[in-house]
């Protein structure tokens, strides 16, 4: 089903409904009720933030028909989250006993740390990131606690890490897995080592069961990089940027602008800090701002970004009839040629993966 792009009256109250728990409330709604509920609620559940909204809806009465959908819906994802939590008690189970090291991107482990309930954002597939030398003894594994391999290597041996970026699979109650062996497609857009992010995993308690996660500056460097590579589509990712933010350890900012520097990645850092400013009021520090003033790039990706957030969408969610071009967008991330070329190799790669049938 596709959507059309969200009017003024509609963003504002996404907005509102969207703002984390642990962020003070910062946007004050429209005078008026919502023009379009359904747009509204639409709005929601394609930006991720179902759960949260609900959690806002109390000081909105004016709202209150949304209600028994929104509780639904989070009901639906609380489930959920319980089904990814079990399975990772499981994964976590099987790649110890084979020696595989490994941890979690994204997904319930990021909702429990930084939101403090696994359900509180919406819980798609679980991904997770080993070293290229462990991805078949991890397919081994995988297929043995249960998952099934889909897609393009669906039979037969795997193929050598440097022809893929994700496997995925699929279990039996339709739970999805992508495994990784390193955070990007594009290798040079966040260069980090696997093994070496791994050595600095940290963990994360869900359900008795210590699941390792990135380490607090990688993170927020691949959030950054995730979310900017993407254009910022999805709120739920500005939502995760706000929170972190907001509630960061003296020094983590500090820290990861000093590894975006060595990086060359304060592109991305930039963008994910200051939307999170403009969009839901988490400050952002002052080096964002400097650059935000002497770099029309900056400027330029910061409308992007909001562009893609509020644009049509076709059915499967995808921001569609913008004006910026979502691969220009793209390479303006990095300045690196390798990383140009990569980028340029995954697009022809995916345009030609997703060509019209010849008739």
């Amino acid at each position: 089903m596709t959507a059309d792009a969200l009017t003024p009256n509609t963003v504002a109250w996404l907005l509102a409904l969207s703002q984390p728990r642990r962020i003070d409330p910062a946007h004050t709604p429209p005078a008026t009720v919502p023009l379009d509920t359904s747009a509204l609620l639409n709005a929601l559940i394609r930006n991720g933030t179902v759960s949260l909204a609900l959690r806002r809806l109390g000081s909105f009465p004016e709202l209150g028909t949304l209600e028994p959908v929104l509780r639904a819906a989070h009901t639906r994802n609380a489930l959920w989250a319980l089904a990814s939590v079990e399975h990772l008690a499981t994964v976590e189970k099987t790649l110890a006993a084979d020696r595989v090291p490994w941890c979690v991107l994204k997904g319930v482990p990021l909702s429990q740390r930084h939101y403090g309930d696994p359900a509180a954002r919406r819980v798609g597939d679980i991904d997770i990131l080993v070293p290229p030398q462990y991805v078949r003894a991890a397919d081994t594994a995988l297929v043995g606690c249960g998952w099934r391999r889909v897609g393009l290597n669906a039979e037969g041996p795997l193929p050598a890490p440097r022809y893929w970026h994700e496997q995925r699979y699929v279990a039996a109650d339709d739970m999805t897995l992508e495994l990784h062996h390193r955070l990007h497609p594009n290798p040079h857009l966040l260069a980090l080592p696997t093994g070496k992010l791994l050595e600095r995993a940290e963990h994360v308690s869900l359900g008795g069961v210590r699941v390792p996660v990135l380490d607090s500056v990688a993170e927020l460097l691949y959030l950054s990089t995730h979310g900017s590579r993407h254009a910022w589509y999805r709120l739920l990712w500005v939502c995760d940027i706000a929170v972190i933010s907001a509630n960061a350890l003296p020094g983590l900012l500090e820290q990861t602008h000093r590894a975006a520097v060595r990086m060359g990645l304060l592109q991305p850092l930039a963008q994910a800090l200051l939307l999170a400013e403009q969009l839901l009021a988490t400050p952002a520090p002052p080096w964002a701002h400097a650059l935000h003033r002497r770099s029309r790039r900056q400027r330029l990706l910061l409308s992007f970004a909001q562009e893609s957030l509020w644009s049509a969408r076709d059915a499967a969610g995808n921001p569609i009839s913008r004006v910026h071009s979502s691969l220009l967008s793209a390479l303006c991330q990095r300045a690196s040629m390798r990383f140009w070329a990569w980028e340029l190799a995954l697009r022809a790669r995916h345009e030609w993966r997703n060509r019209p049938a010849l008739a």
